[in-house]
């Protein structure tokens, strides 16, 4: 029996863009006994032209589809993704530790070669050590302190993806954003964040007084317990010492807490003002805002007058508080000399902290007679608005 063989023909197509190859075209025999399960497909040279241009019909459907992106995809602000806030942090930081360590040098070539270092004092400067050796145990501590914020604000960078090429760029101090040009709902929600980032730095400033108030009351009442010749258990300080550490621990708390949410407003605002203004809710913000300015002026009265005494009233409490402290200052620094001994014989001939001490006791008096003046003019407004006198007290 004669077996009959195939011989698969050789054609060659031209195709566009200098691309060749070779199609194996089998004889109709050939293909029937070859198992597939697939359709066989006749390539020609229109159906190879199409498939070449597919890849650049597609790219430019992604492209357009990149552009329609909507605007709610957009990733919001964060200081963490931005280099520029990066790179204001660590220029004050790296122009100190250029500082210290230009003195540094100075300190240890002078100490070397015995020029330029004398054992004199000077009396219109404050010497960070005693002697040279402490001065430079000093400065090498606040370096080391330096160096380690630095560290990790470079690493919280790394973790973010920022180049560190431009953590090292001088952009210059930061422009407030301004949002006053927006219209509609958009100036209302710009203004309203603008009014919660005010009222939350003033918040922060309040804390950090406090917690400087109850800083300089806890080392008064330290040098009050210590010196205490008695016995540790006999000393009836020591429970105020522990409230005045707890509240102490709290004021540190809300700073923090106010320093997280002042920098989530900055963020917020920073982003509001890099979006497009939307001009669709113009109209519909006409009516509320109209609204709003009824029920403002309902509820000002009342409102209004409270906030203003507290205020008035938060201002004097602390300018007395500020003032007792001051005088407590005083009469320590009376009878107690410095432990540093050069400040201490400058103390003596110049009495440079006593007389500033007794100068801020004098403006401090001042002030808290003007800010009472103050609360006796809001009263008698008070009484002419015709508003009752309970409103005067908290």
């Amino acid at each position: 029996m004669n077996a009959e063989v195939v011989v698969p023909t050789k054609r060659w197509i031209t195709l566009p863009h200098a691309l060749s190859f070779t199609l194996f075209v089998c004889s109709p025999a050939l293909a029937q006994e070859a198992p597939s399960s697939k359709t066989k497909r006749l390539w020609t040279n229109d159906a190879l032209e199409r498939l070449t241009s597919r890849p650049l019909a597609n790219a430019s459907e992604a492209s357009s589809l990149e552009g329609s992106t909507p605007a709610s995809n957009r990733e919001s602000y964060r200081r963490a993704k931005d280099p520029k806030w990066y790179g204001r942090q660590l220029q004050p930081l790296r122009e100190e530790l250029a500082k210290i360590d230009t003195d540094l040098r100075t300190l240890m070539q002078a100490r070397k070669s015995g020029m330029g270092a004398t054992g004199a004092v000077a009396l219109d400067q404050e010497p960070e050590g005693v002697t040279t050796e402490g001065q430079v145990t000093a400065l090498q501590e606040r370096r080391t302190q330096l160096l380690g914020t630095i560290d990790e604000l470079e690493e919280l960078a790394r973790h973010n993806a920022i180049v560190p090429g431009e953590l090292r760029v001088d952009y210059g101090p930061e422009q407030p954003a301004t949002l006053s040009g927006r219209n509609g709902s958009s100036s209302r929600k710009a203004k309203e964040l603008e009014n919660s980032l005010a009222e939350e730095k003033e918040h922060l400033k309040h804390a950090r007084k406090e917690a400087e108030l109850l800083r300089r009351d806890q080392e008064l009442k330290k040098e009050q317990v210590y010196s205490n010749p008695e016995q540790p258990w006999r000393r009836s300080k020591l429970p105020e010492l522990v409230g005045i550490s707890s509240r102490l621990a709290e004021e540190q708390a809300e700073i923090q807490e106010a320093e997280q949410r002042i920098a989530g407003l900055q963020d917020q605002l920073e982003d509001f003002g890099r979006t497009s203004p939307s001009e669709t809710d113009a109209d519909a913000a006409a009516g509320s805002a109209s609204a709003n300015d009824a029920q403002e002026n309902d509820e000002k009265h009342e409102v209004y007058w409270r906030k203003q005494f507290a205020a008035i009233d938060y201002k004097i409490r602390i300018a007395q508080t500020e003032l007792d402290i001051l005088q407590r200052e005083l009469n320590l620094g009376l009878i107690q000399y410095d432990p540093n001994p050069a400040t201490a014989m400058k103390e003596s001939i110049t009495r440079r902290k006593i007389n500033e001490r007794r100068k801020a006791i004098e403006d401090k008096k001042k002030e808290t007679a003007e800010l009472k003046k103050q609360r006796d003019d809001l009263e008698d407004a008070l009484r002419h608005a015709g508003g009752p006198a309970g409103w005067a007290r908290e």
